[in-house]
């Protein structure tokens, strides 16, 4: 919800000294700060002085000693601030609420536009905000319907431009807005999918939403230039996004499983402004020491000619997350794989055989490495397949020809 028009219940009606200092931390030095001279039953009191309010009953009006005007009135009863609170502004009220004994916003609340037009209208239960509220702009246009329930999904909200377009939509999990709105039309809970266009301030189509039974089924924003920039569709196992950008082409596309509690990524493709795929995800969920989690498997780059680039495949060998990793020459031939083990961020071993070909797809370099990544053998090929050397390598470094 928006934050303009939902209060915290603390501090709403600060001390005499909470006002002095804020004073002093917006005031320009040269200012003279604001006194207020306040009057309980027609006897003068000092907020800030317990003694002078203690037992008493009524309504303390505040007004500022220099100019006269009323800049507050608050509740008593019995000593304790239980009751109306009201603020002025240039002696014209623009705020009005209820605390109970806990000093916690409690009821009605509402808020004017200097020319006394309510601008907010809202009802709070021991400082949270709770049921219907409602906000204008200041010539009365409705700006916003909104309910606030104790549940995340038991809310909902409707939001307005000064030319009584619609500008945000948020569903409940059902209609509760009527009778100011008919959410149960616009957000779909009528056994037929709603379409619903929302706009920006300056009239620009910003957005298109399409609702059934309170689930946005297929969203769309739009560039300024009006073509489409983001596009997400919801199905019954799956849900993805489309980015585009303001020429229309296709930049990112992602893809989730929404049958799992909380939806899981499966896939994600990267496009270059050609158009052409330049990368693309691919996640599922495995088991690792019998934990299920949601993994990276494959990671792939391709040239801009549509040729592979380098591929990453991820599994798990026992308790080690094993990578295998081919890289290509932009005809598509392979030009190198080898296979390594996640040690941490940033550290793999190598393991087994990695080779390296020649374009001509002939094997032009083989190093074989033990368990503990060390480097044990080295062989080597020129362009015919010819053997050039073949050695056994130490851990100094040092080596000498290969004997079986």
């Amino acid at each position: 919800m928006d934050a303009t028009f939902f209060h915290s219940s603390r501090n709403l009606y600060p001390s005499a000294f909470q006002v002095i200092v804020a004073a002093m931390l917006i005031a320009p030095a040269s200012a003279v700060f604001a006194v207020e001279d306040c009057e309980l039953n027609k006897e003068s009191v000092n907020p800030a002085n317990g003694y002078t309010t203690a037992g008493k009953t009524g309504i303390m009006k505040c007004k500022d000693r220099d100019s006269g005007k009323l800049v507050r009135e608050q509740e008593l009863r019995a000593g304790v601030y239980i009751g109306l609170v009201r603020y002025y502004k240039d002696g014209v009220l623009f705020k009005e609420y209820s605390v109970n004994e806990k000093g916690n916003t409690d009821g009605k609340l509402r808020e004017f536009a200097p020319n006394g037009q309510v601008i907010l209208e809202e009802n709070n239960v021991n400082g949270s905000t709770r049921g219907l509220l409602r906000a204008w702009y200041p010539n009365g246009v409705l700006r916003r319907v909104a309910f606030v329930g104790e549940g995340p999904r038991d809310k909902a909200s409707v939001k307005y431009t000064q030319d009584k377009q619609l500008s945000e939509l948020e569903c409940g999990d059902k209609p509760l807005l009527a009778p100011h709105v008919n959410d149960a039309a616009l957000c779909g809970f009528q056994g037929k999918t709603s379409v619903v266009q929302l706009y920006s301030e300056s009239g620009k189509l910003k957005s298109q939403f399409s609702f059934l039974a309170g689930l946005s089924q297929q969203s769309t924003y739009f560039h300024d230039n009006g073509k489409p920039d983001t596009v997400d569709e919801l199905g019954p196992k799956q849900k993805t996004r489309k980015v585009y950008s303001d020429k229309g082409v296709l930049r990112k596309e992602t893809a989730w499983n929404v049958t799992e509690k909380p939806a899981t990524i499966e896939r994600e493709i990267e496009y270059h402004e050609s158009g052409s795929k330049v990368r693309e995800q691919l996640y599922a969920l495995t088991e690792k020491e019998g934990r299920r989690q949601n993994r990276l498997i494959a990671d792939y780059s391709f040239y801009l000619n549509g040729q592979p680039k380098r591929s990453e495949k991820y599994t798990v060998e026992g308790k080690d997350d094993v990578k295998e990793v081919r890289n290509y020459f932009d005809n598509g031939k392979l030009s190198s794989l080898e296979r390594y083990v996640y040690e941490g961020r940033y550290r793999e071993r190598p393991i087994g055989v990695h080779q390296s070909f020649a374009q001509n797809g002939m094997l032009a370099r083989e190093s074989h490495y033990d368990e503990r990544g060390r480097i044990q053998r080295e062989r080597s090929w020129d362009d015919s397949g010819k053997l050039l050397a073949d050695d056994q390598v130490y851990e100094d470094g040092s080596r000498k020809a290969f004997s079986k």
